[in-house]
């Protein structure tokens, strides 16, 4: 999977989970992560962000592909994140 995405690559992704979002999920309730914080990227929407790459064809990502994305803007961030194994 990519382990490296530009901002506009991450904005528009962001733009299509809204989309989906606001369609289906947001009227059962669901909390949508916020996209920034005072830092910048929230980890919870890189996340999510991640794991939507190529959607509908999405991809599995392990723990560290996803730990090494997040890095990538949080260097010091540890391994817990909240994507999980369907299983």
């Amino acid at each position: 999977m990519k382990r490296s995405l530009s901002e506009r690559e991450i904005t528009d992704t962001y733009k299509m989970i809204c989309t989906y979002y606001n369609e289906y999920l947001k009227h059962h309730g669901v909390k949508l992560p916020r996209l920034k914080g005072t830092k910048g990227f929230t980890k919870d929407a890189l996340v999510l962000i991640y794991l939507a790459q190529g959607y509908p064809k999405t991809k599995e990502a392990t723990k560290g592909e996803l730990t090494e994305f997040i890095r990538s803007f949080y260097p010091r961030t540890n391994e817990e994140f909240k994507g999980r194994n369907p299983n």
